[in-house]
C-alpha cells in the first residue's frame, strides 16, 4: 500500500497512549512524523513536519488545549487534516472542535478500529464523526 497521504503526527498528553498510537499506526502503514505531548511541542511538530494528519487529544494540559492547537493549525493554512481523539461527549465542546476546523471527532471509547476509521475518512477528504455521537 502506497504511504502517499498517510503521514500523521500524534498529539497526546497521556504517554503510554501517544507510544501505543505511534506504534500500531506505523504498523498499518502509516509514516509518523512525531509524537508530542502537550499542545505547544504539538505545533511545532505538526507546522515542521506538515504531516497529512494530526491525531490531536482534546483535553491538552496546556495553554488552550487542543482546541487552541486546532485553531493554530488551521490558522496556518496547512493541508493537514484534524482528528480530534477524545473522552469526551459534551455536545459544546464537540461543536467547537468543528467549528475551530477539525475534520473529525474520533471517541477513545471507540478504540483503534474507529481511529483508523476516521484517519482513513479524512484522508479520502470526508468529514468523520464518531458513529456513536449520531
Amino acid at each position: 500500500m502506497s504511504n502517499e497521504g498517510r503521514t500523521v503526527a500524534i498529539v497526546e498528553d497521556h504517554g503510554a497512549l501517544r507510544i501505543f498510537l505511534r506504534d500500531v499506526l506505523q504498523q498499518r502503514g502509516w509514516t509518523v512524523c512525531g509524537v508530542a505531548g502537550t499542545a505547544e511541542t504539538g505545533a511545532e511538530l505538526v507546522l515542521g513536519s506538515k504531516p497529512d494528519v494530526a491525531v490531536v487529544d482534546l483535553h491538552l494540559a496546556s495553554e488552550g488545549g487542543g482546541e487552541g492547537l486546532i485553531r493554530r493549525l488551521v490558522a496556518a493554512e496547512l493541508h493537514t487534516k484534524v482528528v480530534v481523539f477524545t473522552a469526551t461527549t459534551d455536545p459544546q465542546e464537540l461543536q467547537g472542535v468543528l467549528e475551530a476546523g477539525a475534520h473529525g471527532i474520533v471517541l477513545k471509547e471507540g478504540g483503534l478500529p474507529e481511529l483508523i476509521d476516521g484517519l482513513d475518512a479524512v484522508t479520502r477528504g470526508e468529514r468523520y464523526v464518531s458513529p456513536s455521537l449520531g
